[in-house]
């Protein structure tokens, strides 16, 4: 009689052959054992992973979450019906083999993807918050092709069964994904103060997040202050697109009381931020928020008089699209041509837009006309910095809202000085230029011209 393998032992080849599947390698059956404590055993490893992780991303001053718990074992049922249906088709395979073998790929996953994760939380990986919706996506896609290189390397038979396993097992296994994302098993403890990407997770979901959203957009809008004939005022539209880091927070605060003090535009803001912190203060930004409040904007201001000032920060990808993110709602991101879509449906003639993101030049050819200022924090190939969970501003509202328009009321003149600002900075740190880029119409620099000449009599005049 053939002595039992010791657990550690089968532990050890269950994790290589785990490897073996985790890199697309059919692995042979007897790595792994059709045992039930070895099954359990890496379920409870993979647990400890999620927690240990969950605690490194939060800290320890947190709370356990409980209903995280059935959601990660939801996989345990699942991967044994798999199972089951392998030894319907192969009548030679054990039933504990293939769910052995997936447990041992899946604690790979877990590892994998959430040291990913940290190094994202902590800027290690430099800009992967902008493709992070993207590495979901492509996550599922690797873990699809995992289960069907298990399906076939465990069973024998026919190819077509075994193909219907392996697909059964995607429906069972990763798909569930989609409509049950995974959370946290250590949460931050409730806190006000709390603005980070960990706590923004379940923030939005809330039911004190619920009702402070409800109407909030419409109460906003209601208190803008309607325009005054003669006076080229500016109406400024402020949005922090991205719940994950505060930076963006930080910077729309400070350019709204910028432009309250310098720009007489108190009463004429709208102030739009994705984060924990403002939950209660402030409409979330979207596409569709953004599109109402512009179309609301242009009903109250002047068009003929009056300038819009809308700026724009988040993360931005190479396809030229802006992050919109407040998990776990799925926001669409705004295109050149979704954002130049709600500028025309507003009505609005004379407008400066500013984007704050990586590839933000991409969006100047759809936005530009002679009545627009576009300036963006990059060319439309190249990433801007600034972004950071330790950071108060990104680098181009830093130069530019910071810095250059509290010392001229004059955008062109703000901008370039700005952008010496920035280039000196990239040059400090070694970074590759960013390359921020402007376009001014002729009809729009006439017209600022004027709402400089405008704020600088105010100013004069001590008013």
């Amino acid at each position: 009689m053939q002595a039992e393998e010791p657990l550690g032992r089968a532990l050890a080849r269950s994790l290589r052959g785990g490897w073996r599947l985790f890199t697309l390698r059919r692995a042979p059956p007897s790595d792994f054992a059709p045992s039930a404590e070895l099954f359990a055993l890496l379920v409870v490893i993979d647990l400890v992973f999620l927690f240990l992780f969950a605690v490194a991303a939060v800290g320890f001053a947190g709370d356990l979450n409980p209903i995280e718990i059935p959601r990660a074992l939801v996989f345990v049922p699942l991967a044994l019906a798999l199972g089951m249906a392998a030894r319907r088709i192969d009548p030679g395979t054990e039933t504990l083999r293939l769910p052995v073998a997936l447990a041992g790929a899946g604690l790979l996953f877990t590892v994998t993807t959430s040291a990913l994760y940290l190094l994202a939380q902590r800027q290690w990986l430099p800009f992967a918050e902008t493709y992070w919706s993207v590495f979901d996506y492509f996550s599922m896609g690797w873990s699809a092709v995992v289960v069907v290189v298990a399906a076939l390397s465990l069973t024998s038979g026919r190819l077509w069964p075994r193909l219907a396993l392996g697909t059964a097992g995607v429906v069972l296994l990763v798909l569930p994904a989609l409509w049950l994302p995974a959370g946290l098993l250590w949460m931050p403890r409730y806190d006000e103060s709390s603005g980070y990407a960990t706590a923004s997770f379940h923030s939005l979901a809330a039911e004190s997040s619920f009702y402070a959203q409800h109407s909030a957009l419409e109460r906003e809008l209601s208190s803008l202050q309607p325009e005054r004939p003669g006076i080229p005022d500016i109406y400024l539209v402020a949005a922090g697109l991205y719940a994950g880091e505060d930076v963006f927070m930080k910077e729309v605060h400070m350019i709204t009381q910028l432009f309250r003090e310098r720009f007489d535009a108190d009463g004429r803001i709208v102030t739009l931020v994705n984060n924990p912190r403002t939950i209660d203060q402030h409409p979330i930004a979207s596409l569709t928020s953004l599109h109402e409040t512009l179309a609301h904007v242009g009903s109250t201001m002047s068009v003929d008089e009056d300038v819009l000032v809308l700026y724009v920060s988040s993360h931005g990808s190479d396809k030229h699209e802006l992050v919109v993110d407040f998990r776990p709602i799925r926001f669409s991101p705004i295109t050149p041509q979704s954002l130049k879509s709600a500028l025309d449906d507003s009505g609005i003639r004379w407008k400066v837009v500013v984007i704050s993101a990586c590839y933000s030049g991409g969006f100047i050819e759809a936005l530009k006309d002679e009545r627009t200022m576009v300036i963006t924090a990059s060319s439309a190939d190249r990433q801007s910095f600034g972004c950071g969970a330790m950071s108060d501003a990104t680098y181009l509202a830093q130069a530019l809202f910071g810095g250059a328009m509290r010392e001229t009321h004059s955008f062109e003149k703000g901008f370039e000085t700005a952008r010496a600002s920035i280039e000196k900075w990239e040059k400090e740190k070694n970074f590759t230029a960013s390359q921020p880029q402007v376009f001014a119409g002729t009809q729009i620099r006439v017209k600022l011209d004027e709402v400089q000449r405008r704020l600088e009599s105010t100013r004069a005049r001590g008013k």
